[in-house]
């Protein structure tokens, strides 16, 4: 990918936990209100993954695979279908 940029944008939490993607960053990575986002604690930080790229992780990278079921679940809760997806695609396999 050519023209790659580090942007730094600040954004503040409410008091409901939520925040804002500025309308800049949304654009530049295809974030609209029809994506699926993963938030992921990683030692002291959040990542914020596309959930289309953490199912391509998980499909592609040996480490995930290995992980067991029951610590993905503890991982997703059950009302995440991230899991459920990418579980239902793997019994076939």
């Amino acid at each position: 990918m050519t023209g790659l940029k580090t942007k730094l944008r600040t954004v503040s939490v409410n008091s409901r936990g939520q925040l804002v993607i500025p309308e800049d960053i949304r654009k530049d990575l295809g974030i609209d209100r029809t994506t699926t986002l993963v938030l992921i604690k990683k030692e002291g930080d959040i990542l914020l993954k596309k959930e289309s790229e953490v199912l391509e992780t998980l499909e592609e990278d040996k480490f995930w695979k290995a992980l067991s079921h029951k610590a993905m679940e503890s991982a997703w809760s059950k009302e995440d279908d991230v899991w459920e997806k990418f579980f239902k695609k793997g019994k076939g396999a």
